[in-house]
């Protein structure tokens, strides 16, 4: 399995899998505009995102920001943490840092809000990653995180049974299994006594081929290796021959959504 570390080196695998969400999408309101929106940030709040990436969502809502807030973008990836510089340029009071969110570098109650959005299924010591969180966090704060659920893009692992019963693609059911919609709330309780989950509606309908072999090759190394050349070729013509059959477009489950957690 490919390292975090190389996974998330840079912003380019990230950026392929945005893309198939935003082009395909059925449910056509922006994640990313859908997610600033379940946000309830006061005036002045001092705001911690961990695990910020390339800094998209900020760049999609910066019309949004209200100019009072006290800003902070972090990233484990020292990459994640340049490309959202990069992207932010124009927002010169945002404050970047690198940080692990098992030991994060601040003093108790420093934060109003905290968002922590698709990664802390990543995280090995969680209980200890949520400690943390609740301890930087101010007691009357509010501890945003989003994730997905057991059923998320299922239909990828069930084409390339198909294509070859010897492939799979279980990360995203991986994933939910370290943290997801089913089990968040129970992992969030042993911090926070109030605890509500948003989910985000639809799924994904693709209607080319080459979109999902792109996707699938941007998440898991283990495929790199073994779709390419002649092989790769007969997946994709696997793929078009599936998305005929199905009307021209290949269907896929989404499971996504966002807990609130609060004392």
């Amino acid at each position: 399995m490919e390292s975090l570390q190389e996974q998330y080196k840079d912003s380019s695998n990230l950026n392929t899998r945005i893309n198939i969400h935003e082009k395909y999408s059925e449910n056509k309101e922006d994640w990313h505009l859908w997610l600033f929106d379940q946000l309830t940030i006061p005036p002045t709040s001092r705001i911690l995102e961990i695990g910020c990436g390339d800094g998209t969502f900020w760049l999609k809502n910066s019309e949004r920001i209200d100019g009072s807030w006290n800003i902070t973008l972090a990233d484990q990836s020292a990459g994640m943490v340049e490309a959202a510089k990069k992207n932010l340029a124009a927002l010169p009071d945002i404050k970047y840092c690198q940080l692990d969110i098992e030991e994060i570098p601040f003093e108790k109650h420093r934060f109003d809000i905290i968002i922590a959005n698709h990664m802390l299924y990543h995280v090995p010591d969680r209980r200890k990653a949520l400690k943390e969180v609740r301890r930087v966090l101010h007691p009357e704060g509010t501890f945003y995180c989003s994730t997905i659920g057991l059923d998320h893009m299922k239909e990828f692992g069930e084409l390339l049974k198909r294509f070859d019963p010897d492939l799979d693609y279980p990360s995203a059911r991986k994933h939910a299994l370290n943290f997801g919609i089913e089990n968040g709330r129970n992992q969030l309780q042993a911090q926070f006594n109030e605890i509500t989950y948003n989910g985000f509606p639809g799924g994904l309908n693709i209607t080319d081929e080459n979109a999902i072999a792109e996707y699938l090759l941007s998440s898991a190394s283990e495929l790199n290796k073994i779709l390419v050349n002649d092989t790769l070729s007969s997946f994709i013509e696997f793929l078009a021959s599936e998305k005929e059959s199905n009307g021209g477009a290949i269907k896929i489950t989404k499971s996504t959504g966002l807990f609130a957690s609060r004392n």
